[in-house]
């Protein structure tokens, strides 16, 4: 009875994993990733257990030998490895709630794989299984379509139709888009397995079933407009059939082949024919045409990722045995910072593909880690050879409930398993992981390894000293008790700090005094949320250094609460130049310039080529009224990549307020005609030496080149007035009248003030 009770309790929950794609937690940070990441833990942790007190009494629940389980539990020890030499151990381990990732999680996947691979042993339960995993991607796909049509929110903004990119409950559509992809080839295996087992007359219910699933999956899988994956997808497909087409010794295999080559000129001949479209409407209207239409080296985003690989690389070279740790990215990526990056996200912590991302994570020792899953996966797939003249009758007699050694892969299953595994693995060439994918993936790798060991019939790992089975019920209560424990060790803390964080920045009726205190809860269960409740106490706190009507020892709690832990943050890990620039900021945002600035050089060593960094150095410097150490700055953050506007406007705007004006004039130029130069820090720059006729020349360049800047007009009529021509100012403000009449008011108000003099520039 006991034995019956925990053997339901781990199906239950292998079979519960699926539907955690619909978990979305809003009371908690971050809802799209901590309740599906908590609640695989959990379960996890669940059914191991339970799974623990079968195994410990009764062999035949225990793992089979097989190359995957002794390379996945190679890599798991690789990166516990790595990840204890890394830069910061605590982050490597425990990661945080942006990504919840981390050694913990890629332990609980691996306890995963073994319970799944020893208890999921029949052809039907493993069915039964990838139907619900189907089934739960067609309830994914139908919230999609809702989202399409407008009928449901799309998560990270946006409108539905066409132009759109759908991501039903995952928050990102990158993480349904890869969800898909494994459906869409679990689908087309199922619909192989079935074919076989049905006469020829019997396959039409079938056929339009699993049909019906790809078609619906690979609809939404397009909408997400994700390209590697769309890529991986018509990439991974083209390599099953191909494989089915060569290797199939049947008597259409001339045939196959002749599709297989058809179909690769089908796709050349598409892919051309949307470059070529790629400025029409039709392409332009429908967002993943337009995506793919758009892949080129020069598009920002290739860009972006090339420059990432290539820092990541510099990082590989530095530590290229174990790396530097899991999560700690975002110190390579700001050592080697890349001055050219200056329009992307500033703070990346993923390198955008997957052997990077291990290679940085564990060294080289890590990727072939990684690698060995892939290889491990394959031979298995390939050594248990294939069946392709299984006869439907045979199949029927031996039944859907037979053991999984009934029967061996056949080419066809062989064929799709291997481009799933291609299609994924170049999906993760531009992209990074997430539970979703993390949990497929673990369950096609135990699905191959339950498969290959029953029909290779693999020895049990430790077969003999079992535990007499009149002790099953203590078994189970020690089970229980060590669940209970490791839940409540891995998942309490950081349930609770993430409800507290939460509180700490939302309003309350009491006050922000009330938001200290939570502040101060979150950050001391010391758990994997610290480093969040650290830099969000951080922003709040330089939010309100500004405001006059808070109270000062408000500011203070604050400010001294802020200084203090980021400064442990620091510690924890010196490496990171985002922590001392935080800590710079509070100490500016608070009138500590001194500090600040030794703060913001310190970021600056850690990383030299980021220009946000320089910009804080420059500002800060001119805080303190060192203008020419500002210039200096600025001039440094200009050189590192002209083309960057930003520099341009700060380097120019300080070279005015030293009185450099000709070669002010010359940083300009080039961005005059394009309005460009129009930026507050130049007029305020002009304004501070009272130079309005300049501020007048470079914004009626910018109403030229945007006429409809009603914000632009409006400034050039204050600056007119500066220079002593009201009556030009006023005919400006009267086309601002015709340009936007619901701006009259505001107009009308303005010309009075200019007409009596009391305009205030």
């Amino acid at each position: 009875m006991i034995e019956k009770m925990l053997r339901w309790i781990v199906l239950a929950g292998i079979f519960a994993l699926p539907f955690i794609v619909f978990i979305v937690a809003n009371p908690l940070f971050f809802p799209y990733i901590t309740g599906k990441n908590f609640a695989f833990r959990i379960i996890v942790e669940i059914i191991t257990g339970a799974w623990l007190a079968l195994a410990a009494v009764k062999p035949e629940y225990r793992p089979k030998k097989t190359w995957l389980l002794g390379a996945f539990a190679a890599f798991v020890a690789i990166i516990a490895v790595a990840d204890a030499t890394g830069v910061n151990p605590f982050k490597s381990f425990w990661s945080n709630y942006e990504r919840m990732d981390g050694w913990v999680t890629l332990a609980h996947l691996f306890a995963y794989f073994v319970v799944a691979s020893s208890i999921l042993s029949t052809r039907k339960l493993w069915r039964r299984f990838w139907l619900t995993s189907l089934w739960v991607s067609v309830l994914a796909g139908v919230y999609g379509i809702l989202q399409f049509y407008g009928k449901a929110a799309i998560g990270q903004g946006g409108a539905g139709g066409l132009g759109g990119r759908l991501d039903a409950t995952f928050g990102n559509p990158i993480y349904l888009a890869v969800f898909m992809l494994f459906n869409i080839f679990i689908a087309a295996f199922l619909w192989a397995e079935s074919w076989r087992e049905h006469q020829s007359g019997k396959r039409i219910g079938i056929s339009l079933g699993y049909g019906s699933v790809i078609a619906l999956d690979t609809i939404i899988l397009l909408l997400t407009g994700t390209r590697g994956t769309i890529l991986g997808l018509i990439g991974g497909a083209l390599l099953a059939f191909l494989i089915y087409a060569f290797f199939n010794k049947g008597a259409n295999a001339i045939r196959l082949r002749m599709i297989a080559v058809g179909s690769i000129v089908a796709i050349a001949i598409a892919g051309g024919g949307l470059w070529l479209a790629r400025d029409t409407a039709f392409v332009n209207s429908v967002g993943f045409l337009d995506r793919l239409a758009s892949i080129s080296i020069e598009d920002n985003t290739t860009k972006s990722r090339f420059m990432n690989w290539s820092m990541a690389w510099e990082g590989v070279k530095e530590r290229p045995i174990l790396g530097w740790g899991q999560e700690n990215y975002a110190i390579v990526f700001d050592k080697y910072y890349n001055p050219k990056m200056y329009a992307q996200e500033q703070w990346f912590d993923r390198v955008h593909n997957i052997i990077f991302d291990w290679l940085v994570a564990g060294g080289f020792l890590g990727l072939i880690g990684y690698f060995m899953l892939y290889i491990s996966a394959l031979w298995c797939i390939w050594k248990s050879g294939s069946n392709t003249t299984l006869p439907a009758q045979a199949g029927r007699q031996k039944g859907r409930n037979a053991a999984i050694n009934t029967g061996t892969f056949s080419l066809l299953e062989q064929s799709i398993l291997t481009g799933l595994l291609a299609g994924y693995f170049f999906h993760n060439l531009f992209v990074f992981d997430n539970i979703s994918s993390y949990i497929l993936f673990t369950t096609i790798l135990a699905y191959i390894a339950s498969r290959f060991a029953a029909v290779r019939n693999s020895p049990t790992l430790f077969p003999s000293g079992s535990i007499p089975y009149m002790a099953m019920p203590i078994i189970a209560v020690v089970a229980i008790i060590l669940v209970w424990w490791s839940a409540w060790e891995i998942n309490s803390g950081a349930l609770a700090q993430n409800r507290a964080l939460l509180q700490a920045i939302a309003p309350h009726q009491e006050g922000v005094s009330e938001n200290l205190k939570y502040f101060e809860e979150a950050i001391g269960y010391g758990s994997l949320g610290t480093q969040e409740a650290r830099e969000q106490l951080v922003q709040v706190s330089s939010q309100i250094a500004g405001n006059q009507n808070m109270p000062n020892e408000i500011k203070q709690g604050f400010y001294a609460l802020a200084v203090r832990e980021m400064g442990l943050q620091e510690k924890a890990s010196p490496l990171d130049a985002r922590f001392p620039l935080f800590l710079g900021v509070v100490f500016k945002a608070h009138g500590d310039y001194e500090n600040a600035m030794k703060e913001f050089e310190r970021a600056h060593e850690l990383s030299p080529g980021k220009q946000s960094i320089i910009f804080e150095l420059g500002a800060n410097a001119q805080s303190l009224g060192r203008n020419e150490e500002a210039l200096q700055y600025f001039k440094e953050a200009f050189e590192l990549a002209p083309e960057f506007t930003s520099a341009r406007v700060y380097y120019a705007a300080a070279l005015i307020r030293a009185k450099q004006d000709r070669l002010a004039d010359e940083i300009l130029g080039p961005i005059v005609q394009t309005g460009a130069a129009a930026d507050p820090n130049i007029a305020s720059a002009y304004v501070s030496r009272g130079r309005y006729d300049k501020i007048v020349e470079i914004w009626r360049e910018r109403v030229k080149a945007l006429p409809k800047d009603i914000q632009a007009r409006f400034t050039l009529s204050a600056a007119l007035v500066g220079a002593g021509q009201s009556a030009q100012a006023i005919a400006e403000l009267e086309e601002v009248k015709a340009i936007d009449p619901s701006v009259k008011a505001q107009v009308d108000e303005f010309i009075k003030q200019v007409q009596s003099g009391k305009v205030s520039i």
